[in-house]
């Protein structure tokens, strides 16, 4: 059985906090270790947020005619964007290195457990085909990280999860 759309996303919200809880569990010394992480955890929440603004969030919008709880997820990724940007320009020393991860992680647990209690449950019960969505997904995640259309320098540069 394929996986649908809502099963891919569960399970990139559990890497990510995989990546998270690596971070937490590395010393003050691990400067490399943590930068590395750092850039990981930056990747994956890019390639999240654009696999949910351009292809979950225009179906939720047109399956659940829910403009606000689209609205709400959309602001929450301009924050973890930002914090993004952030980190991506910080290096370990800095003393805000560690505290910046922190907010980031806690707003990326608040905005999943909101999908996964809120959003995924009503999609569930939609008539939204979530194989063919969770399909167009893998793919824009292939093209996303192996082809031509990779995300760009840009948008790794300033975190930026805005259409491409």
């Amino acid at each position: 059985m394929q996986d649908d759309a809502i099963d891919i996303l569960i399970i990139e919200h559990e890497e990510v906090t995989a990546l998270f809880e690596q971070f937490r569990g590395l010393s003050v010394r691990s400067k490399d270790s943590k930068k590395r992480i750092s850039e990981d955890i930056c990747d994956a929440l890019t390639i999240h947020a654009l696999l949910e603004q351009e292809i979950l969030y225009p179906a939720v919008r047109t399956a659940l005619k829910d403009a606000d709880l689209v609205a709400e997820a959309i602001v929450e990724h301009a924050s973890a964007r930002e914090l993004i940007g952030h980190i991506r320009q910080m290096e370990p020393e800095n003393e805000l290195f560690d505290a910046t991860i922190k907010v980031l992680w806690d707003q990326v647990t608040r905005h999943a457990r909101e999908e996964e209690e809120k959003m995924f449950p009503r999609l569930r019960k939609s008539k939204l085909d979530l194989v063919a969505l969770g399909a167009r997904m893998l793919e824009y995640r292939r093209v996303l990280e192996t082809g031509p259309g990779r995300i760009p320098a840009h948008v790794r540069a300033a975190g930026d999860t805005s259409s491409t």
